[in-house]
């Protein structure tokens, strides 16, 4: 049996945005704790910091990487809410409805 969108593609392109939003809020927050770490690296010295320092380091690019995935999503979902829209136009003017 063929898969199937039980949504209309403005529905889909709405969902897509909400990736897309998460995507830029999670680059957001990153930034913001990015600056964060810049300022405690200015305050806090030590091997406990130097630690927690590295974490940080190691960790910021997955969460970018996520918040690519969620872009690329957002892409993902637009491009297929277009193709149904597509698809759905053709399918009219097989009944002479276009």
């Amino acid at each position: 049996m063929a898969g199937q969108i039980r949504m209309s593609p403005e529905e889909l392109k709405a969902k897509a945005a909400r990736y897309g939003n998460g995507g830029q809020q999670i680059e957001d927050i990153l930034r913001d704790l990015t600056n964060l770490q810049s300022d405690l690296r200015g305050e806090w010295e030590g091997r406990a910091f130097e630690g927690f320092d590295r974490q940080f380091i190691e960790l910021a690019p997955k969460v970018r990487n996520f918040a690519q995935l969620l872009h690329d999503i957002e892409r993902q979902l637009k491009d297929t809410a277009d193709a149904v829209a597509r698809h759905d136009e053709d399918l009219s003017r097989n009944f002479g409805l276009s």
